[in-house]
């Protein structure tokens, strides 16, 4: 079984810093453990719901954003055992490992000599993670090297979707996955530059040849947040025949080889 865990479903600045949504990315259990887009909370959060950060094997990041990437450091530390030894891997979009024309970048030189391997892929490139593989996507975002992923698993392959523009590309690199994680930032006619709506991602499932089982919204931004983020995933079910649900703190996917199951965990202890 593949466990998914979201350690937070907000995303965008106002979000991040009221915390009405939490930002602490998502957590996948497969043969590896791996932590995705490491937030404002990923820390903390991780140790509410018993996700001990210290058996991470790998950290992605898929761009420089701060709720993005706000906990990067802390979480290698802690997969690394508090910097004492050489493990773990990062994939990372180029801009969180070398910075960009307006960001320094998201991780120290000393926490870059502490990880196995660092990678900062193109789309289309390939990383083995224990027995799964992620295959490496675009994204058009304001962070120009924004990176999503697909991972192919013995249990059908997990898409990921950060922050982007609607673009006809994201159909043929999305197509088939069996569950796929999108950050849906904005309501129905609300859309804005560089981020998914509901009414993208309604033309992006229909699009679709082989439709995913279950649709995952996160990254909700405010607007989406005052909208009702549920009655936004209920449109895209009723319109789409793809089952929807909208992530929260908490929130877990059980994928086997017969079914997808949910359910939402209750904090292990308050920190």
């Amino acid at each position: 079984m593949i466990e998914i865990t979201f350690l937070g479903s907000g995303g965008g600045r106002f979000i991040t810093i009221t915390q009405f949504r939490s930002t602490g990315g998502f957590h996948i259990r497969a043969s590896r453990n791996v932590y995705v887009d490491p937030g404002p909370g990923a820390l903390v959060r991780s140790w509410r719901y018993k996700l001990d950060p210290r058996r991470l094997d790998a950290i992605f990041v898929s761009h420089r954003h701060v709720d993005h990437c706000n906990d990067l450091e802390v979480m290698v530390e802690a997969m690394t055992g508090g910097a004492l030894k050489k493990r773990g891997v990062l994939i990372a979009s180029k801009s969180v490992v070398y910075g960009d024309e307006t960001h320094t970048p998201a991780i120290s030189k000393y926490h870059i000599e502490v990880l196995e391997s660092v990678h900062t892929p193109e789309p289309g490139n390939k990383i083995a993670i224990g027995e799964e593989e992620f295959l490496i996507t675009p994204s058009q975002h304001s962070d120009p090297t924004t990176i999503g992923f697909r991972m192919k698993t013995a249990y059908g392959d997990i898409s990921y979707i950060p922050d982007t523009a609607y673009f006809d590309g994201l159909i043929e690199w999305h197509d088939g996955a069996r569950v796929l994680i999108a950050a849906i930032t904005r309501p129905r006619d609300m859309g804005i530059p560089y981020h998914l709506s509901t009414d993208d991602a309604v033309e992006m499932l229909k699009s679709m040849e082989k439709k995913p089982e279950v649709l995952v919204m996160s990254h909700i931004g405010m607007k989406m947040h005052f909208a009702n983020p549920y009655k936004e995933a209920k449109y895209i079910e009723t319109v789409t025949g793809v089952k929807t649900y909208v992530a929260k703190e908490g929130f877990k996917v059980m994928i086997d080889k017969r079914e997808i199951a949910v359910r939402t965990l209750r904090p292990a202890r308050f920190v």
